[in-house]
Order: C-alpha cells, then sequence, then structure tokens
C-alpha cells in the first residue's frame, strides 16, 4: 500500500504528457507545492480512511524538471533530477545522502496510458477544479485520477480506495536550494551511476500517471 501511495503522487509529476484538451496533462507546466493526504479515504471526511494523519508533501520545479518528496518519515526527503536521471535520499538526522541513477520503473504508468485515458467527468478538489480520467497502470490496474488543466494530480484512487487526496495546492516560484542535497553531507552511490550518453528524461509535458517512486528507504 505504501508504494502505490508513494507512487501515485510521484508518477504524474515524473512522466510525459500531451496536453490536447482530448488527453490529460500529467505533469505540471508551473512550479507548484502540493500537501496531500495519504490512505483510504483521503481528506473525505466521509471517507472509510478518514481522519488519517499521514500526508506527504511535493514540490516540482518546472524550469529544472526536479522533484522534492517529503514523505511522512520525519528526517527524510527524495530529490529526483530528471534531467540528470539522478535520485538522492537525504536523511537528516544522519547527514547522509544516498545516490542512485533514477530507476526506469520510477513511474508505473505505460506510455499510452494517457493517450489511452477515459475522461470521467470533473470535479472539485482543494478548491481546485479537476477532471477524472480512467486509466490503466503498468501492472494492468484500473486508476482513477483527477487532474487540474496545468497538469497538477489533486486525487487517486484505485481498487476502489482513494490513495491520495490534495489538501493544500500553492503556485508560485520555488528556491532552487530546495532541490539541491545539503553541502558537507557524506554521500553514497548504490548501483551504477548514470550514463553521460543516457538521454535526458523529456522536458516538455506528456503523459503518464501513478506510480512509484521508489519506496521511502527505511
Amino acid at each position: 500500500m505504501r508504494r502505490r501511495v508513494l507512487a501515485a503522487v510521484a508518477a504524474v509529476l515524473l512522466c510525459a504528457a500531451a496536453a490536447d484538451g482530448e488527453h490529460p496533462l500529467l505533469r505540471p507546466i508551473h512550479d507548484v507545492d502540493v500537501t496531500y493526504a495519504l490512505g483510504v479515504g483521503g481528506s473525505d471526511p466521509s471517507g472509510p480512511g478518514a481522519g488519517t494523519s499521514l500526508h506527504e508533501r511535493l514540490r516540482w520545479r518546472a524550469a529544472a524538471q526536479a522533484l522534492r518528496i517529503d514523505p511522512p518519515t520525519a528526517g527524510l526527503y527524495v530529490i529526483i533530477d530528471l534531467a540528470a536521471r539522478r535520485m538522492s535520499t537525504v536523511r537528516t538526522a544522519e547527514k547522509a545522502v544516498i545516490e542512485m541513477a533514477a530507476p526506469d520503473n520510477v513511474t508505473g504508468m505505460p506510455d499510452s496510458a494517457a493517450a489511452a485515458a477515459v475522461q470521467r467527468g470533473t470535479d472539485m478538489v482543494a478548491g481546485l477544479i479537476c477532471t477524472e480520467w480512467d486509466m490503466t497502470d503498468a501492472a494492468g490496474e484500473a486508476a482513477r485520477l483527477c487532474l487540474t488543466d496545468d497538469g497538477v494530480l489533486l486525487r487517486a484512487r484505485t481498487g476502489g480506495r482513494t490513495l491520495l487526496t490534495a489538501e493544500t495546492v500553492q503556485y508560485g516560484v520555488l528556491d532552487a536550494d530546495l532541490f539541491q542535497v545539503p553541502t558537507g553531507y557524506t554521500q553514497r552511490w548504490m548501483g551504477p551511476q548514470p550514463s553521460a550518453s543516457q538521454p535526458a528524461a523529456p522536458q516538455a509535458a506528456r503523459p503518464q500517471a501513478a506510480s512509484p517512486l521508489p519506496a521511502s528507504p527505511q
């Protein structure tokens, strides 16, 4: 469950997408700071999982194609640099960073997900209007995502469960330092380093949706 929650949050921010009105835009085109309620029921007071105290914060810096994820785990956050294909897990208590190449399966939606998405109406979440889209993830499971016209994920549902619901959404230019590994931290690489010849992630907006960010390291 935890993997799917993190995945659903990150997926929309990490995939290319086509914005043409008939297909969802799955990557925000502006800097945005979103706090989500995680778990069944999300922030819906009538939902079966209402009252959950788990929250996750995602910040996306569009110009740098960089994502920062602050999960419920205290003292831990993840930075993903799409252009460099690099993922950094920062542990503040230990002043340590685990570096690795961003895995190919960092998102859980196939490239065709947005093109095959089916529109299911609109809703309002966190004071913003979003369009609901039915898609199929890489595992073949149905997912319903509520996305704004500029590519911000406001709600994700699958298997009859609400994985996440946006509680606050703030637009505005984000400080580049938020997406940098702190100086003076011990850095350790896991696995092969990103290849210089490996193509950078696409800059243009195209589609995809729910999938995992690597589960939070324990």
